[in-house]
């Protein structure tokens, strides 16, 4: 991977984590007028997590030479669909791949301790959000939907 490719890989992660951060903060504001209000506290926990991820990345694209610009480019490729139903949203929202795709873009920086750091810190994060989203997923299985949707309350 090139250095050019490694910072729009990174300007991509970027972008999902602002875009995340937004439609967590949705999921979470309609959960909650819905009830489930354990459901919207870990969605607002999960947006401010990546909103602060998001200001990360923009911070060291900066330190690195790149323009926000760059960022907003990537952010208009992707789309953020917002759902009303609560397995919807965490079923779109588990991504087991990510953590193998933060894994090729932390060695693209090699060399790059301050990047590589950050990185890892991220597929940390990353790692424990597939975590409950595998474990919510599990209590719908066995639960029951409606049950699953009571316990959330």
């Amino acid at each position: 991977m090139t250095k050019e490719e490694a910072l729009k890989g990174l300007a991509y992660a970027g972008a999902v984590w602002f875009g995340n951060s937004k439609q967590h903060f949705a999921f979470s504001a309609y959960d909650r007028l819905n009830g489930w209000n354990k459901l919207a506290d870990k969605w607002k926990e999960e947006a401010e997590e990546e909103w602060d991820e998001a200001e990360e990345v923009l911070n060291r694209l900066v330190e690195l030479g790149c323009k926000p610009a760059d960022l907003q480019e990537t952010l208009k490729t992707i789309e953020f669909p917002f759902y009303d139903d609560p397995k919807q949203q965490i079923e779109s929202d588990y991504q087991p791949n990510a953590v193998e795709e933060m894994n090729q873009l932390l060695m693209a920086f090699e060399g790059d301790y301050t990047t590589q750091k950050l990185i890892q810190k991220w597929i940390e994060g990353e790692e424990a959000h597939m975590a409950w989203e595998e474990q919510y997923l599990g209590y719908i299985k066995k639960l029951g939907y409606e049950n699953f949707l009571i316990a959330m309350m």
